[in-house]
């Protein structure tokens, strides 16, 4: 029995894993792909794995060098852009969650519910002045009780870029990912009113990939 399989569906599959992989940057800027080597680590001929590359050069973010080998672009398309931002705000969240840890400080739970509290309202409303406030407000009250208030800096200056962009990386992406936001932020403070710090850092993990998977898709 032979299987028939549909070529632009497995060139759209190797296209997403690759460029997931670019914006997560497990490929760095002016790493190179051959077109033998990913058809051989996908189990697909050349020809497939031709076309999700030469996808990826539209899409800005590879270059051609020759019939068969690719590099990775310095780009400024928005995707590689925010995911750059992204992942600096979630480093942060698990730097702060690690200095708690270190210092044994334990959270003060009740100005962290307000903000709480605040963000599901903006969510049922879908207000998003009032649920970025309280997201930032969740951020730096969390920064503030580790000491590090000076991290609140770099989430100001990313919400103000996201917010420059009404698009799906401006209001509307965080409108999008808000209610697993607050599912996420609720989950970080059970797990450090428990001193689970690792439970902590592990639902940040989750919540940036969760955040990648709306860039990617």
């Amino acid at each position: 029995m032979t299987m028939i399989l549909n070529n632009d569906c497995v060139a759209d599959e190797i296209y997403a894993s690759i460029k997931r992989a670019v914006l997560c940057q497990k490929y760095k800027i002016g790493d190179t792909i051959e077109v033998q080597n990913l058809a051989a680590e996908f189990g697909v001929s050349s020809h497939i794995a031709g076309q999700a590359l030469q996808l990826l050069c539209q899409r800005g973010l590879l270059n051609q060098l020759t019939d068969d080998m690719y590099d990775v672009k310095e780009t400024h398309s928005k995707e590689f852009y925010y995911s750059g931002r992204f992942q600096i705000m979630f480093l942060n969240m698990e730097y702060i969650i690690q200095r708690l840890k270190e210092t044994h400080i334990p959270i003060v739970k009740s100005p962290l519910i307000i903000h709480v509290e605040a963000m599901k309202v903006g969510v049922q409303n879908r207000d998003y002045a009032t649920y970025i406030d309280a997201c930032e407000g969740f951020y730096l009250e969390l920064c503030k009780q580790a000491n590090m208030s000076i991290l609140g800096k770099s989430l100001r200056t990313i919400n103000e870029q996201l917010t420059a962009f009404d698009d799906i990386f401006g209001k509307k992406f965080l409108l999008t990912s808000s209610i697993c936001t607050v599912e996420a932020v609720e989950l970080i403070m059970a797990a450090l009113e428990e001193r689970d710090y690792d439970e902590a850092i592990h639902v940040v993990q989750q919540l940036y990939h969760y955040y990648i998977s709306l860039l990617v898709d």
